[in-house]
């Protein structure tokens, strides 16, 4: 390290000048102002994915019941109970049709009303299902019949959502 003696106008020159510092603080100011706003950006945006990714998990759970409230409604033995409300009648005697050879395997009857017993045996109540169709009687008028269906949820002691809207099966 060496000293060198120097006059006054070289040591003027020699300091920094005013501008100079104040570009770097005007920087530095800058800089943290960025760095803090980026910093808001990201926090609300994880904010935001937090509530995004809520309301997936309240969707997934409502798409889980609908499913569960179709599969209950598509059940064997619900259709069966409403096509027996309609007036649907069993037919015992089974007939295969072969579409290829154009065949029809056992002999056709029709289905009779009388003496027939119901077309489903229920294994599962249908208050143990999670919704059940109700048919109201179709009003005829000149041979069409007009049917109104409508779903009826029998589940009292289902869990039910926040939203209210729809309740839970009675088996969770």
């Amino acid at each position: 390290m060496s000293i060198f003696m120097v006059s006054a106008n070289e040591a003027k020159k020699l300091r920094p000048s005013l501008m100079a510092a104040a570009v770097l603080i005007i920087g530095l100011v800058a800089v943290l102002v960025g760095q803090i706003g980026l910093n808001m950006v990201l926090t609300h945006d994880a904010y935001e994915l937090r509530s995004l990714k809520l309301e997936k998990r309240d969707l997934a759970t409502e798409v889980q019941i609908i499913q569960e409230e179709v599969s209950s409604l598509s059940s064997p033995q619900n259709l069966a109970d409403a096509a027996n409300r309609l007036g649907m009648v069993a037919n015992p005697a089974s007939v295969l049709l072969d579409i290829e050879s154009n065949k029809i395997y056992g002999k056709p009857s029709p289905a009779k009303a009388e003496g027939q017993q119901v077309a489903s045996a229920n294994l599962v109540a249908n208050s143990a299902l999670g919704a059940i169709s109700e048919f109201s009687l179709a009003t005829v008028s000149s041979g069409e019949v007009q049917v109104s269906v409508e779903t009826s949820n029998n589940s009292d002691t289902g869990l039910v959502l926040q939203s209210g809207f729809i309740p839970a099966s009675p088996t969770r």
